[in-house]
Order: structure tokens, then C-alpha cells, then sequence
């Protein structure tokens, strides 16, 4: 197993002892790539919600998050910035494309992206299980 996978899997396994509602640790959070922290924080929702964890599932949620946080990204961006970055696209470019973008608008990338996890996580725990 790398490195970067027994981190992961030992930080889920802290997740997995936090108790119910608590948020997670800074100690946790720190020196994580944003898919690390995306991943913690669905195993930790998905552990509130009190639904046993499955790969698809944590697969499902990790790409409903990611495209939620991605729409607000954009949607916060100025028109003529969504316009090149459509154009862009449209001719090929990579993801980079819209991280230049992101990095262009001058956006809060943090406010924004912490908002949506929050409401992607009131939305995931109010739903039926």
C-alpha cells in the first residue's frame, strides 16, 4: 500500500472515531491534498447519516460534491470569464483551464467552496437513508 493511501485510510479510521456531529480536527485537515479532504469529509457524512459505507457510495457522493462545488466555482466568476472559459473548453483545454479561470476571477475559492460542502452535507444528512 503507498504511503499516500495508509495516510488516508488511517486518517478515515480517526474520522471513524470522532463522535456524532463533531466537527473534524484541524490536526486532520492539515497538509491535505482537496481530494484527501473531500474524501474525509464524505466518509464523515456518510458516518453521521449512520449509512454503512460503501465504495460506490462514497464514489457517488465525492463526484456530486465535486460538480456542486465546480457550478458554484463558475457561477461566481464574472460572465466574460464563464464566456473564455466555454470557448476554451469548446477547443480543447485541459482542467487547467479552469483553474486559471478560477485563479483570474479573484473569487473566494475558500467561502465558496466551504458554503457548498456545508450545503451538500445539510442536503445528504436531510434526505430519507
Amino acid at each position: 500500500m503507498t504511503d499516500d493511501k495508509s495516510k488516508l485510510n488511517e486518517l478515515l479510521e480517526k474520522v471513524k472515531n470522532l463522535p456524532e456531529g463533531e466537527e473534524l480536527p484541524e490536526d486532520i485537515l492539515a497538509d491535505l491534498s482537496q481530494e484527501e479532504i473531500l474524501a474525509i469529509y464524505i466518509e464523515k457524512m456518510i458516518l453521521d447519516k449512520g449509512v454503512e459505507p460503501t465504495d460506490e457510495l462514497r464514489s457517488q457522493l465525492l463526484e456530486e460534491i465535486e460538480d456542486d462545488i465546480t457550478k458554484a466555482l463558475v457561477s461566481a466568476m464574472p460572465s466574460e470569464l464563464v464566456d473564455k472559459l466555454n470557448n476554451d473548453i469548446d477547443n480543447g483545454a485541459s482542467d487547467d483551464a479552469l483553474e486559471a479561470a478560477i485563479n483570474e476571477s479573484g473569487i473566494d475559492v475558500e467561502k465558496i467552496t466551504d458554503d457548498t460542502m456545508n450545503a451538500f452535507r445539510d442536503k445528504y444528512l436531510g434526505e430519507e437513508k
